[in-house]
C-alpha cells in the first residue's frame, strides 16, 4: 500500500524535478535547431515595395519607350564636306584650307546626329579625298537621303567680309555675291591640278526637273532654320538665305542646302573656324537646325504630338 500511496507523490515530485533541472539532451537539441528564419517575411516586404515602385515609375518608362520608338521622318541624312584632295577650296591668310575645316565640322556633325537620330548618317567623304560634284549628288540619291547638307567656307576679296549664309537651289542667283559664290564652288580641280568650271547653262534642264522642284519649298525651310540658328549663335553679319545654281545641289531628290559657315579669307574668321570650340558650335547649331526641320516635317506628315 505504501508503494501505491507514495507512488503518485513520487511521480509528482519527479515531474517537478524535471522542471527544475536542465536536460543536457534537450538543450543540445535546441542548440542544434536552426535559428528562427524571417526571410519569408522580409521577402514579402521587399516584393510589396518593388510592386509599389513599379506601379508609380512604370508610366515614366512607358513614355521614354514611346519616345524612343517614335518614328523619325529623316531616316537618312547625307552630309557633304566640300572640296577635298587636289581641290583645296578657299585658303585662308595663314594657309588653312577650306577642305580641312569643313571635313572636321562634317565629322562632328555626323557624330552628333548618330547619337540624336535613329537614322543612317552618310558622309560623302571621310578623309582628304577628291569626290566629283556629280558623285556627291549620286551618293545622296543612291542612299535615298531625306536631307542633303553641303558644308563650305566662304571667300571674298574684301578682307572684312564676315558672317554666314545659306543657299538653296535656283538657276538664277539672288544677287551678284551669290553668283560669285556659286561660280567658285562649281569650280572643280581635275586630277592634273588644273581647274574647270561646270557649265550651269547646260544644267538648266536638270533644275527644271519636277523631281527637284518638288523639294525647293522644303529646301528653303531648312535653309531659313540653319541661317537663323547659325547667325544667332556665331554672331557676325547675318548674310541671309540666298539662291544660286550650285552644281552639287542639282539633281538631288530631297531637300538640299549649301551652308557657308564663315569667311576663311577673313583673318579673324579663319582663326575662329580653325578652333575646335567654334567647330563644335557650328556642329551643334546644325544639329539643332536639323532637329527643328524634322519637327516641321512631322507636322506636315502628321507625326506631331
Amino acid at each position: 500500500m505504501k508503494i501505491q500511496s507514495s507512488s503518485p507523490k513520487f511521480q509528482v515530485m519527479s515531474l517537478r524535478g524535471v522542471k527544475r533541472r536542465s536536460n543536457p539532451l534537450k538543450l543540445q537539441e535546441i542548440a542544434s535547431a536552426p535559428p528562427r528564419n524571417d526571410t519569408l517575411f522580409i521577402t514579402f516586404v521587399l516584393l510589396y515595395f518593388l510592386l509599389l515602385v513599379f506601379y508609380f515609375v512604370s508610366p515614366v518608362f512607358a513614355i521614354d519607350t514611346a519616345e524612343a520608338k517614335e518614328p523619325h521622318v529623316l531616316k537618312t541624312i547625307v552630309i557633304d564636306a566640300g572640296h577635298g584632295g587636289d581641290d583645296t577650296g578657299a585658303i585662308g591668310p595663314t594657309g588653312i584650307k577650306e577642305k580641312d575645316i569643313v571635313l572636321a565640322v562634317a565629322k562632328k556633325l555626323k557624330d552628333r546626329l548618330s547619337k540624336k537620330f535613329n537614322a543612317h548618317i552618310v558622309l560623302t567623304r571621310e578623309d582628304d579625298t577628291f569626290i566629283p560634284l556629280e558623285e556627291r549628288t549620286k551618293i545622296a540619291n543612291e542612299n535615298k537621303a531625306d536631307l542633303f547638307i553641303s558644308i563650305h567656307t566662304n571667300a571674298a576679296f574684301r578682307k572684312g567680309a564676315n558672317g554666314v549664309e545659306t543657299y538653296f537651289l535656283s538657276f538664277d542667283a539672288s544677287d551678284e555675291d551669290a553668283r560669285r559664290v556659286a561660280a567658285f564652288e562649281n569650280r572643280v580641280a581635275d586630277l592634273d591640278g588644273k581647274s574647270q568650271i561646270k557649265d550651269t547653262d547646260n544644267l538648266k534642264a536638270i533644275l527644271m526637273d519636277m523631281t527637284q522642284t518638288e523639294y525647293l519649298n522644303e529646301s528653303s525651310q531648312i535653309a531659313e532654320i540653319i541661317q537663323n540658328n547659325l547667325s544667332t549663335e556665331l554672331g557676325g553679319e547675318n548674310r541671309g538665305v540666298k539662291q544660286a545654281p550650285f552644281f552639287v545641289l542639282m539633281g538631288t531628290a530631297m531637300p538640299a542646302v549649301l551652308v557657308e559657315i564663315g569667311f576663311i579669307t577673313n583673318p579673324q574668321d579663319e582663326k575662329r573656324l580653325a578652333s575646335n570650340e567654334i567647330q563644335d558650335m557650328i556642329a551643334n547649331s546644325l544639329l539643332k537646325s536639323i532637329a527643328g526641320f524634322e519637327e516641321v516635317l512631322k507636322i506636315k506628315v502628321g507625326y506631331a504630338k
